[in-house]
């Protein structure tokens, strides 16, 4: 069995597909460039956070690690007829709404026996020249085995 490690093109993937009011779903070099200058909006950035691997569980030469991954998608809304950022909340709650729909529960890839996504927290980023950035964080695992 080939070692299959966590892919975030799978998520951009999926919300391009699944989240039609995404106007712009890219990564973290989308995500670089749209912090200077974000054209399009709502948009989603599906950035890597962290993997933290278990310690083996075979005591011999064999290694079989489960394999914990965390991945944030960072949202950017914009109401421009409220300078308060308050419709865009609701905009930013609908959004949420679907993203969530999207990838709770889904398995990234059945092949590499990933387990079903699910949330583990958001926060507000910023509220800046009337876009409001928001992150939810999502985890997933699977197995490394060198077997």
């Amino acid at each position: 069995m080939a070692i299959v490690l966590f892919d975030h093109s799978w998520i951009i993937a999926r919300l391009k597909d699944q989240v039609t009011s995404l106007k712009l779903v890219g990564g973290a070099a989308d995500f670089d460039a749209a912090a200077e200058s974000l054209k399009q909006k709502p948009a989603a950035f599906v950035l890597p956070n962290s993997e933290r691997a278990n310690q083996s569980t075979t005591g011999t030469m064999a290694v079989s690690q489960e394999n914990t991954v965390r991945f944030a998608v960072v949202l950017a809304v914009q109401n421009l007829r409220d300078a308060r950022g308050e419709n865009a909340q609701a905009d930013l709650l609908s959004l949420r709404t679907d993203i969530m729909s999207a990838l709770l529960g889904w398995e990234p890839d059945e092949d590499a026996d990933f387990k079903p996504i699910e949330f583990s927290g958001g926060r507000l980023l910023q509220l800046a020249d009337r876009v409001l950035w928001w992150q939810d964080e999502f985890v997933t695992a699977h197995l490394l085995r060198s077997v």
